[in-house]
């Protein structure tokens, strides 16, 4: 499944790779204050309830077949699950965002997409969830100079409460975990919550719109986001980003200096204004986002990340030992292998070359990595 995430230029993401429940010590003003509202015309959106609305019809399939189930002993996050194996068997993965009947309606949807009509669900079965952000490393597509890459979103459906004994606590809840599309290089972001979902939708419909180049619907989208998620670094990154490309850049600028001071950054975010600020040659700032982004690295996607940046500046060794650090701490993920081929490749050092991309072609669990991985190896080895 796929949580789009946008790189404008550089890097810029709107869900998730920093934390997802990022909110302040200290009471700030909302980002929403520095955004222009004479500039935009805000737009009717959808409702929180129409997100999750499911069709009567569809409704009393689900609650027969549910309480047909309990009859027979299954636990209610079990029958919820087992429901969706049936249901969606033949659901075909597509990168948009859908609500829950747009879902059922097209049989295709996105992680965020999934987890909408999980929860939908469960909210019928009256049935606890939490969620679990997970990183996967992109396969990168470029839209104009913006960058699409793809985060992954789990859902816990969990079993009923159990009646403790006196002094006794849950240190862990049981229950099942609904992932569509496992991937095995893959890695723990944070867990998340339904106020994330319902943030996340908005987003990715206000990144659509954005794209578009629909900047009043953007707009209003991302404001909606904001309500559910108003500190979130990632939603105050494509603010910024709204802003620059409706041709405000002192806004943008200002958004961004607003993230530094309340210490409402990620890696993207930085990355983003790291781009303002090369071209506006202000080596000053340069300089400082450049010590944050090498100081503040967490994923193992911020990490290739640095080492890109190593690379960039013909910093080859330090690269290299960054990269052999990815490979030791997750030796499972095929980027840093391939990373490593492009520099090698860039030396010229041609074994080496094919040694890390048949490497990466090995580690990677999606089919689209490994035919890229094997195309650029078979290109090399038949010169």
């Amino acid at each position: 499944m796929i949580n789009r995430i946008l790189l404008l230029i550089s890097v810029l993401s709107l869900t998730a790779c920093s934390s997802t429940n990022t909110s302040p010590v200290a009471k700030i003003s909302p980002v929403t204050e520095l955004m222009s509202s004479h500039a935009f015309e805000e737009l009717p959106t959808i409702t929180e309830q129409k997100i999750f609305d499911l069709p009567q019809y569809e409704r009393d399939k689900f609650l027969a077949f549910y309480n047909k189930e309990l009859e027979q002993g299954v636990r209610p996050d079990k029958a919820i699950f087992r429901y969706l194996e049936n249901r969606l068997d033949n659901f075909t993965f597509d990168g948009e965002t859908l609500t829950a009947q747009e879902s059922l309606e097209r049989n295709e949807g996105n992680c965020i997409s999934l987890a909408i009509l999980t929860q939908a669900y469960a909210s019928l079965a009256k049935v606890d969830t939490t969620f679990i952000e997970v990183g996967t490393m992109p396969v990168f597509r470029k839209n104009q100079d913006t960058i699409l890459i793809s985060n992954h979103f789990r859902t816990k459906l969990l079993a009923p409460k159990k009646t403790l004994e006196p002094d006794a606590f849950v240190i862990l809840r049981a229950g099942t975990v609904v992932d569509y599309f496992p991937a095995q290089d893959s890695f723990f972001i944070n867990n998340a919550t339904y106020q994330d979902l319902v943030s996340k939708y908005y987003a990715n419909k206000a990144v659509d719109a954005l794209l578009s180049q629909q900047f009043n619907q953007s707009y209003s989208l991302l404001k909606k986001a904001l309500q559910y998620r108003p500190y979130h670094p990632e939603l105050i990154n494509i603010a910024a980003i709204l802003h620059r490309r409706n041709g405000q850049i002192k806004q943008a600028n200002a958004i961004y200096q607003y993230a530094l001071e309340n210490q409402l950054t990620s890696q993207n975010l930085l990355s983003n204004y790291l781009v303002i600020a090369r071209d506006q040659s202000d080596t000053s700032l340069i300089s400082h986002l450049e010590s944050l982004l090498d100081s503040n690295v967490s994923t193992p996607f911020d990490k290739i990340q640095l080492a890109r940046r190593a690379v960039d500046k013909g910093q080859y060794k330090k690269a290299i030992k960054q990269l052999e650090e990815v490979i030791s701490e997750t030796p499972y993920i095929p980027e840093p292998y391939f990373e490593l081929a492009k520099l090698y490749h860039t030396q010229g050092d041609r074994d080496k070359t094919v040694q890390f991309l048949a490497k990466a072609a090995e580690k990677s669990s999606d089919p689209e990595k490994r035919t890229l991985f094997q195309a650029k190896r078979d290109s090399i080895t038949q010169r």
